[in-house]
């Protein structure tokens, strides 16, 4: 009876960290730059942004840099549709 009533504390304690963490995701907003170009040496690319409203007392960065992986150039050419509608 005392594990269940730990396991029931321990599931409650996890719920009101998440909620927690996902209200602190919402609280600092910004308006970011376009993408830079691509770094070959760490095959990323980077923009900024700055802070646009922060909200309930949040601690925000004024401004805040990101990255994410280059994509290929490469675009793969579509198909046309074999069967419907041609004779």
């Amino acid at each position: 009876m005392q594990r269940r009533g730990f396991l029931l504390l321990a599931l409650l304690a996890l719920l009101a960290l998440t909620s927690a963490v996902a209200k602190k995701k919402a609280d600092c907003k910004y308006k970011f730059e376009s993408w830079g170009a691509c770094d070959g040496g760490t095959g990323t690319k980077a923009r900024q942004g700055t802070l646009k409203k922060a909200r309930y007392n949040a601690q925000c960065q004024e401004t805040i840099r990101v990255t994410k992986p280059c994509t290929p150039k490469t675009k793969a050419k579509a198909k046309a549709k074999k069967g419907k509608g041609k004779d």
